[in-house]
């Protein structure tokens, strides 16, 4: 009795595991981070330039763990961003399922209250955080990002320019983020969510025509602006007596 309830256990966990990766694979995976190549490039060169060192190390030094240190941080440097770069996120069944911290995680669409439409903007080296842009025929345009949130306060709106500000402002609340995709954004507002979408101005003006096509005038979507430059004036200094 002991060996068929075991075998039964069994079959029950080949079905479920048989189930999983097949849902996996129907599910749409979209990617996370916008700058991918020339990132994945950097710190793939910058790796080897470790190895080689490491490896030169060896011939001109007496310390070998000098030279084993520096390649095996050639190897992770060169490695592990790899899996961050290329982090991927999608719906299945109404479960959003993505990574947190290399860690895959999942919640169900309708925890989610609401989408901040923003500004992507991503590090570059020497410069801090700077808003992500593609050239047009027109011009420069921004690259757009989205970030899920469990709640949100429409008072803290007006300084979410940017997916970084909106990260800060909303960290307590904030689920994930990402560059955004509008086959995943027509994904996310047909399932089961229930909660609101706020859009930038800047990033409205721009994707205006993708955005009517999406919603169809929903009354869940919400335009905000930006922090007014005149919201906090100067005083004004008092005249000598």
């Amino acid at each position: 009795m002991i060996g068929i309830g075991t075998f039964g256990i069994g079959l029950d966990r080949s079905a479920f595991a048989e189930n999983f990766v097949l849902e996996k694979r129907k599910m749409k995976k979209y990617f996370k981070t916008y700058r991918r190549k020339p990132n994945s490039i950097f710190f793939l060169v910058l790796g080897c330039i470790f190895v080689v060192l490491g490896i030169l190390a060896i011939f001109w030094t007496e310390i070998l763990a000098l030279a084993v240190v520096c390649m095996v941080f050639g190897v992770l440097l060169a490695v592990l961003p790899q899996f961050v770069l290329f982090e991927k996120y999608g719906i299945s069944e109404d479960v959003l399922h993505y990574r947190k911290a290399g860690l895959p995680c999942k919640v169900q669409v309708g925890k989610i209250g609401a989408v901040v439409v923003c500004i992507y903007d991503e590090y570059r080296r020497g410069k801090g955080f700077l808003p992500a842009k593609f050239t047009t025929e027109s011009g420069e345009v921004y690259i757009p990002a989205m970030v899920l949130l469990r709640s949100v306060d429409e008072n803290e709106l007006d300084v979410c320019d940017t997916r970084t500000a909106t990260g800060i402002t909303f960290r307590k609340e904030k689920i994930t983020d990402a560059v955004l995709d509008f086959g995943f954004l027509e994904e996310f507002f047909k399932s089961g969510f229930s909660g609101k979408v706020y859009i930038s101005e800047a990033i409205a003006t721009l994707y205006k025509p993708a955005f009517d096509e999406i919603f169809q005038g929903s009354d869940r979507v919400v335009v905000y602006d930006r922090l007014p430059k005149n919201r906090f004036p100067k005083k004004e200094k008092s005249s000598k007596k």
